[in-house]
């Protein structure tokens, strides 16, 4: 097990609190894969293992829903940039 999956695992209990905590405000599309990158991406950028364990656990837990929402959102449009489905990018270059 390396050293991510161990503090996932570690992480668990509070990234299951803030799954809940969403589900309950209706954010039915929340999953703990996402939690995590998002935490990851965003909050962690430079590194969990530099942070102490009760600072990653406030970081879950001071998640906000539009934190979360617009990580989805940056992550589903470079997605769609990806894989070539950007309507809006190909409407803009069409009227360029």
């Amino acid at each position: 097990m390396d050293h991510e999956q161990k503090l996932r695992e570690q992480l668990m209990p509070a990234l299951e609190c803030k799954y809940d905590e969403f589900r309950l405000l209706g954010y039915t599309q929340v999953t703990l894969d996402g939690l995590w990158e998002c935490l990851r991406t965003r909050r962690w950028k430079h590194g969990a293992a530099e942070k102490k364990l009760h600072e990653l656990v406030s970081d879950i837990l001071s998640l906000s829903p539009g934190e979360y929402m617009a990580f989805l959102t940056m992550r589903s449009y470079e997605q769609q940039r990806l894989t070539g489905g950007d309507e809006l990018e190909r409407i803009l270059h069409d009227l360029l």
